[in-house]
């Protein structure tokens, strides 16, 4: 179970033609890069644009389903978890394992399908995780996994395959005592801080899916209410995407739980000030917050 999106474009890029692409391979490539760069700066209307275009230049690419359906699912794993996001990100996410399943049946040897397979497999877990649907996070997690298995082996310190395990180990030790039998049942033993210590090591390279581990942690130690550590991956994510609304507006839910409500209230005003036009109701979040802040700063004075 692999989290990497520019690892996708970067690092296993499809092989063309063994000598010279094709000019139309080319614009596709370049079009799916600046399309990467759309999503990573969250301006989304810009990269579904491109998207839908690269849909059309290419049907059977799985790749510009995968990162469309990235959008409902950042959204449900950074903004809230509604259930509507969730299945969203589900249906949008099955055209792209159907389209890299046929991809993988006609060249098994292609890494990128294999990757791009353990990613779709391990974000869906985590999904269906988050909807309590325990049975299928665990199915699309093993599957996920098994892929990553296939790509890289268990014992490899590369920062991909630590990223896969880290959120694998996390997920399995997430599961609760009443449906530890699905984990028993297939013979995996794991735990959260099994799941930290792999991720840690990918944040810490200097290979470019250490963003992809920082998010990871970002989120996790939110969740776990370890603020500090938290913010320490918030920090470095909102220096190096500075355009990213999603990650300034979790910075700023950090900063708020950990008590920096003057720094909570400079990064939602962050928020408004770059008024990002998909995500429309982050502005709005932010100012309510923003207003919510200065009642309460004020009420403590």
């Amino acid at each position: 179970m692999s989290f990497i999106l520019l690892l996708l474009l970067y690092a296993f890029p499809v092989d063309l033609d063994r000598h010279t692409a094709l000019p139309d391979d080319v614009a596709f490539e370049k079009e799916l890069e600046v399309g990467i760069a759309a999503f990573y700066a969250t301006d989304w209307d810009k990269a579904l644009s491109i998207f839908d275009e690269l849909k059309k230049m290419s049907p059977d690419d799985p790749r510009p389903y995968f990162f469309e359906s990235m959008i409902p699912f950042w959204e449900y794993f950074f903004i809230e978890q509604r259930s509507d996001l969730a299945d969203d990100f589900l249906n949008k996410s099955e055209n792209a394992v159907e389209l890299s399943n046929k991809k993988l049946e006609s060249t098994p040897d292609d890494t990128t399908m294999v990757l791009l397979l353990s990613g779709l497999h391990g974000y869906r877990s985590l999904v269906a995780a988050g909807e309590k649907r325990y049975t299928v996070a665990m199915r699309s997690g093993v599957t996920g996994f098994n892929y990553t298995r296939k790509l890289l082996s268990l014992d490899s310190d590369r920062p991909d395959a630590q990223i896969g395990r880290g959120m694998f180990y996390y997920m399995v030790g997430s599961v609760p005592r009443e449906v530890r039998w699905v984990t028993n049942a297939i013979g995996i033993r794991a735990d959260k801080e099994m799941g930290f210590n792999e991720l840690r090591k990918a944040a810490e390279s200097d290979n470019p899916v250490s963003s992809d581990a920082k998010m990871m942690l970002m989120y996790l130690k939110d969740k776990e209410e370890k603020y500090d550590e938290a913010l320490v991956y918030a920090q470095k994510l909102t220096e190096k995407h500075p355009e990213n609304v999603i990650f300034i507006f979790k910075k700023a839910e950090i900063q708020e739980k950990s008590g920096d409500l003057d720094g909570a209230v400079r990064s939602y005003n962050q928020i408004i000030d770059l008024n990002n036009s998909y995500l429309g109701d982050l502005k709005n979040r932010a100012e309510n917050k923003i207003n919510e802040l200065e009642k309460l700063s004020h009420n403590q004075h």
